[in-house]
């Protein structure tokens, strides 16, 4: 099984190779490392955050609230003239070595808890560390496709499955 430690510093790695800045953050009551980028995707600049967690275990509860809050922290730093041209996009990874099903079933499924908000979209994903895999929606979204396929692809560079 792989460490927190190695793991966050994979994906620290993988961050910054893609162009992202990376800073050390307070989340909701968690620290957090958080990467963002911005690019152009159908014309539009989306800023992306990619905010990771480590903590000792994962539950329903868990995702839902840290999903909520790297929403509210992304919508905070670029969110405030989103719409037709701008977006916020968030990836909400908590890094564990004891998950429950709950907690990998919801991130496995799109989020739709009404925390995104007008041309904003989180995705959670649960990084198991035991099990050694990242769950995650990995499916496609209808509404939202062309930023959907861009998260899919950002959060397969950044989250690899550890192990």
């Amino acid at each position: 099984m792989v460490s927190s430690d190695a793991y966050l510093a994979t994906v620290r790695d993988r961050l910054v190779e893609d162009g992202c800045e990376v800073t050390e953050e307070t989340v909701g009551s968690l620290h957090a490392m958080v990467g963002y980028r911005s690019n152009v995707k159908a014309l539009s600049k989306m800023h992306l955050f990619t905010v990771v967690a480590s903590v000792p275990e994962v539950n329903e509860a868990t995702v839902r609230d840290f999903s909520r809050q790297a929403s509210d922290y992304a919508k905070g730093q670029k969110g405030r003239l989103r719409g037709a041209q701008s977006g916020v996009l968030a990836l909400a990874a908590l890094v564990t070595p004891k998950a429950d099903d709950a907690a990998k079933k919801i991130a496995a499924n799109p989020f739709r808890l009404g925390v995104g908000g007008f041309a904003a979209m989180v995705q959670p994903a649960v990084v198991d560390l035991t099990e050694g895999r990242v769950h995650t929606f990995q499916g496609r979204r209808l509404w939202g496709a062309a930023f959907a396929g861009y998260l899919r692809k950002k959060r397969a560079l950044y989250l690899p499955d550890p192990g």
